[in-house]
């Protein structure tokens, strides 16, 4: 019987004790649960917004600096990024991991936002598409698609606005400005190619949508080879494989057929570089393009 009592006895203590460290953890997360939240920044980062005369548009722009910035006279390279807003934070990560593996040189990072107020999608097909098609079957509206076709536009608000801001008001390197584009925006950056290759030294452009408006691009390509001998500009061109949809868009081949264009035009001065990556799709390379397209432009010597 006293062996009975005594083993009722350790069960009621150890349920006892089982209990007060469950209120001791219970009270613990309810303590670090009244800490002050405090919200997520990346370093060395900031944000100021830009009205364009060109687009009549207002941007907000992100600029990431190298940690010396502004300490000695050193100039650095540019990278500008379409669609900032997933862009951005992106590759200022993949960036600090390539810069601690010394394998890139220290950069400034620009992302330029979609126009402020407005649908991305409207955003995206007013500034990043060369030309007006208002029936594209593949528009994200009708709204979208009746705006299309003012890639000239934005390409002069960088050209004119934004890149003499940042030079008057960074250390930039203006022999070494970079951009960078996915899909439409990379659709944009072989426009620039085309029509103001000047603008940038390099070109960065993943998962060019060439499909966009029957084409056109290669209409455009034509006419700038009718008017030119020779292309000067660095081009890198990046997809995923499985871009190739049974039905839909063939951007690998699209993008191949692009390249081989420019290669049989014997341009002296285009130095063309392109890659189609195992097991991507569209959704999924952008990470894999922007870093091996930044290893080709920033790449230490």
């Amino acid at each position: 019987m006293n062996k009975f009592l005594l083993f009722l006895a350790i069960i009621f203590f150890g349920l006892c004790s089982c209990s007060q460290k469950e209120n001791q953890s219970v009270k613990l997360e309810l303590d670090i649960s009244k800490n002050e939240k405090r919200k997520f920044t990346l370093p060395d980062s900031e944000i100021f917004p830009i009205k364009s005369n060109h687009t009549n548009k207002e941007y907000d722009i992100y600029v990431k600096l190298p940690k010396g910035h502004g300490k000695t006279d050193k100039k650095y390279p540019i990278l500008v990024l379409t669609d900032a807003g997933y862009a951005f934070p992106l590759v200022s990560s993949i960036y600090r991991r390539l810069k601690f593996s010394k394998n890139i040189n220290e950069i400034i990072i620009v992302g330029i936002s979609y126009a402020k107020g407005e649908h991305f999608g409207i955003s995206r097909t007013r500034d990043y598409t060369p030309t007006y098609s208002p029936n594209e079957s593949n528009g994200y509206s009708k709204e979208a698609r009746l705006s299309s076709g003012q890639a000239d536009s934005f390409i002069m608000f960088m050209k004119n606005e934004l890149i003499p801001y940042l030079d008057s008001n960074y250390s930039l390197d203006m022999n070494k400005k970079v951009f960078a584009g996915h899909s439409l925006g990379g659709l944009l950056a072989n426009y620039i190619v085309l029509s103001y290759p000047e603008t940038f030294d390099y070109y960065i452009s993943g998962s060019p949508s060439f499909w966009y408006h029957n084409k056109s691009i290669f209409k455009i390509e034509e006419e700038f080879h009718r008017n030119n001998t020779d292309l000067k500009t660095n081009l890198f061109m990046g997809i995923g494989a499985l871009e190739d949809i049974e039905g839909g868009h063939q951007m690998v081949s699209d993008m191949k057929d692009f390249e081989n264009k420019l290669i049989n035009r014997n341009y002296k001065s285009l130095n063309l570089q392109s890659m189609v990556f195992p097991n991507e799709n569209h959704q999924t390379v952008y990470p894999t393009f922007i870093t091996k397209g930044m290893l080709w432009a920033f790449k230490k010597e």
